[in-house]
C-alpha cells in the first residue's frame, strides 16, 4: 500500500490513519469484505450497490456469494452552493432521509431534495433501461457501498427496501465513521463493517485508487457479474450431477 497523502479537497488526514491506506481500490475493498459476509448471508440473498461508488465493491461480493447484483440509485441532498455539505439522501419512489437541514428553510430544503430526485430519476432510467431492476419483495437484501461518512445514503436505501417489503436487510461497507455506523445499525437487521476508525475524514483517502465511476462502468460491471454468476451456477450444477451420478454407481 502507498503512503497516504492529505485529502485534496480539505487537506485533512485523520488522526490514527498511520502510514498506509486500507484498500488498493474498490475491488480490493470488496474482497476484504467477503469473509465478514460469507456466513451471515442466506442463499436467497440479492445484492444492491448504492449507486456508482459501491458497484465494484458489490461486484466482488456478488461473485464470491454467487448472488444476483443490481444497482440502487441513491442521490445525496446537497446544501445549495456548497455541494460538499450533505443534508440527506433520496432513493426511488418516496424514500428520503434528512439528517440535518442546516440553516435552510423548509422550502429551500424541499427544493434541494427535488433537485436530487430529478438527478436520481434521470440516472435510474438510463441504468435500468438496460438492466431490469431486481424485485426485493420477500428476499434478503444486502446493501453495499464503498464507505459511509454520514450514513445518509445507506439509511435511505434501507428505508426504500422496507417499503419494497424486503424480508431481511443487511448493510455492509468496508469502512464507516462511528457516527454513520451508529445511525445505520439502528435501521437495519444486520450491519457489517470491518473498519470504523475514530476519525474517518473522506472515504476516498483510505483507498490508493478512488476514481470516479460512470454509468458506462456500472453497466459493464453488471454485465460481467451476471455472466460470472451464471457460469458459476452452471459449474455448481454440473459438479452436483456428477457427484450424484458417482454415488448412484457406487
Amino acid at each position: 500500500m502507498e503512503t497516504i497523502s492529505p485529502d485534496s479537497t480539505t487537506g485533512f488526514v485523520p488522526a490514527g490513519i498511520g502510514e498506509s491506506t486500507l484498500f488498493s481500490d474498490r475491488l480490493d475493498a470488496g474482497r476484504q469484505l467477503v469473509p465478514s459476509l460469507e456466513h451471515e448471508v442466506g442463499p436467497d440473498a440479492l445484492i444492491l450497490s448504492l449507486s456508482h461508488g459501491g458497484i465494484e465493491v458489490a461486484a466482488e461480493v456478488a461473485r464470491a456469494l454467487h448472488a444476483p447484483l443490481d444497482i440502487l440509485v441513491v442521490r445525496k441532498i446537497r446544501y445549495p452552493g456548497a455541494p460538499q455539505r450533505v443534508l440527506g439522501a433520496v432513493a426511488p419512489g418516496y424514500a428520503v432521509y434528512v439528517h440535518t437541514r442546516a440553516d435552510l428553510s423548509a422550502r429551500r430544503l424541499a427544493i434541494a431534495a427535488a433537485d436530487a430526485r430529478t438527478e436520481l430519476e434521470h440516472v435510474d432510467r438510463r441504468l435500468h433501461g438496460e438492466h431490469a431492476a431486481l424485485d426485493v419483495r420477500g428476499r434478503e437484501v444486502l446493501l453495499i457501498d464503498d464507505g459511509a461518512t454520514t450514513g445518509a445514503r445507506m439509511i435511505t436505501a434501507t428505508r426504500w427496501a422496507r417499503t419494497q417489503r424486503a424480508r431481511w436487510i443487511v448493510a455492509a461497507v468496508p469502512i464507516a465513521s462511528t457516527e454513520a455506523a451508529d445511525r445505520i445499525r439502528e435501521e437495519v437487521d444486520l450491519f457489517i463493517c470491518p473498519h470504523v476508525p475514530a476519525s474517518l475524514g473522506a472515504v476516498g483517502i483510505w483507498y490508493d485508487e478512488f476514481e470516479p465511476v460512470h454509468d458506462e462502468d456500472v453497466l459493464r460491471v453488471l454485465d460481467e457479474v451476471e455472466a460470472d454468476v451464471a457460469e458459476s451456477t452452471r459449474d455448481q450444477s454440473r459438479r452436483h450431477r456428477l457427484h450424484v451420478g458417482h454415488r448412484r454407481r457406487s
